[in-house]
């Protein structure tokens, strides 16, 4: 594909100023609300363990309400995409941060795992506030500075992750039904942050400029596919991204509480050590990383870290070994994802970033039915023979995760060899 021109971030704000759109201001709503989210689900992290275990569930069970409820974000990611396309991000914004809420009052009620099982489906049904948020940030910037301004959630989402896991170790030691309905409050101040003060960045004057636009394009053939090749190889990207990903994360608070006996508290202090080094990642190193290495040399850098980090995964026989392993993990969860998902905006005209970003999350919900039922799988399993070889549940683990990363590698070098008008800004 050819290299495109791209606009200024200067031409951008003007354009943008016309619908009364505000990028920084946005973008300070937008992080807001995110740490307000991210925080009500961080808080309940640590208390998987303790759940399976005061209900007498398995481990299994675990990974089947993280599947349950990718399953449900599934079906209705792309729902909630199309319609933000077509009525405005805001109020989609607005109908899933409700669902998020009420259920987290469900799980802080439940009396028995079917229950929790239905709460973990609903919060999946109402799981459309990543990819209108996507979306909305695409609305708002430009090619050239996509993957750094997607980046910025990460800083909302650290401020989330830093505070939310130690809070529920913490509140999760007295009573697990604290932490959500604790969650549950925050939704209500998430709501009433997007009625008070978020812009909408598609208008209805937005919109209709917009469809005029692509019906021109579409009589002069120049408008793109939704679905080329081209993002293909992206989603399936995300989808090798978030199966490693999601195979950990989804599986940590239950390795940490099988392998070495961790507490509530002590998974919540992971979990928030964790949330630290994203903060640093993201806060301070993210743009001049960009700025003096490259978009392009961090995405390969980051993948193939990747794999040596899940490498590394099987021998970490003593809980102090975690922490080698968390600051290359949370750089690949760090970078990795704003550019893939930058590179899949770029390949798609105005109108359809929402539903391309909810197509987005649904490769991500996809990977998260699979991932979580695998990594259950494979600690309740306890590990298996082949031979005179046992690989046990953590061998299993590290080289499920490092043959994808692998898979991963060689799609992304793939993908920035044909198509070099991704990063031909930076030159």
């Amino acid at each position: 594909m050819s290299k495109r021109n791209f606009i200024t971030k200067e031409e951008h704000s003007e354009y943008l100023s016309q619908y009364s759109i505000d990028p920084t201001k946005a973008m300070f709503t937008i992080i807001l609300s995110i740490i307000v989210d991210v925080f009500g689900y961080s808080m309940v992290l640590p208390l998987l363990p303790v759940i399976i275990t005061e209900l007498g569930s398995t481990a299994l069970f675990v990974g089947i309400l993280v599947s349950s409820n990718a399953l449900s974000a599934l079906i209705f990611g792309p729902i909630w995409g199309r319609l933000s396309d077509r009525y405005g991000r805001k109020p989609i914004l607005i109908i899933s941060q409700a669902g998020t809420g009420i259920s987290f009052l469900i799980l802080g009620l439940s009396p028995n795992v079917y229950v929790i099982l239905f709460a973990r489906v609903l919060d999946g049904v109402f799981g459309g506030q990543i990819p209108v948020i996507r979306a909305y940030i695409s609305d708002i910037t430009t090619p050239s500075t996509r993957a750094s301004e997607m980046g910025k959630l990460m800083i909302g989402h650290t401020i989330g992750m830093v505070f939310g896991p130690i809070i529920g170790g913490i509140l999760g030691a007295i009573n697990w039904r604290y932490p959500p309905f604790v969650a549950t409050g925050l939704s209500v101040i998430a709501i009433v942050l997007t009625i008070k003060v978020l812009i909408e960045s598609m208008p209805k004057e937005r919109i209709k400029d917009l469809k005029n636009r692509i019906q021109n394009n579409k009589l002069s053939n120049n408008n793109r596919k939704t679905f080329s090749k081209e993002i293909i190889i992206r989603f399936i990207q995300v989808y090798l991204l978030f199966s490693i990903t999601v195979m950990f994360n989804s599986s940590l608070s239950l390795v940490l509480f099988l392998r070495y006996g961790a507490s509530t508290i002590i998974i919540g202090l992971v979990m928030t050590l964790a949330g630290i080094t994203i903060m640093v990642y993201g806060g301070f190193l993210m743009k001049p990383l960009f700025r003096k290495v490259g978009e392009k040399r961090v995405l390969l850098f980051g993948s193939i870290l990747l794999i040596f980090n899940f490498i590394m995964f099987p021998f970490l026989y003593d809980l102090w070994m975690v922490f080698v392993i968390i600051p290359p993990f949370v750089f690949a969860m760090v970078f990795l994802p704003p550019l893939i998902q930058s590179n899949i905006t770029k390949a798609v005209d105005s109108d359809k970033q929402g539903l391309v970003s909810g197509m987005t999350t649904n490769i991500q919900s996809i990977a998260q039915i699979i991932s979580p039922l695998l990594a259950t799988g494979y600690l309740q399993l306890g590990g298996i023979a082949i031979g005179l070889i046992l690989l046990d549940s953590y061998m299993l683990l590290g080289l499920t995760a490092v043959f994808l990363g692998i898979i991963l590698f060689i799609f992304l070098y793939i993908d920035l060899k044909r198509h070099s008008y991704l990063y031909s800004y930076e030159k």
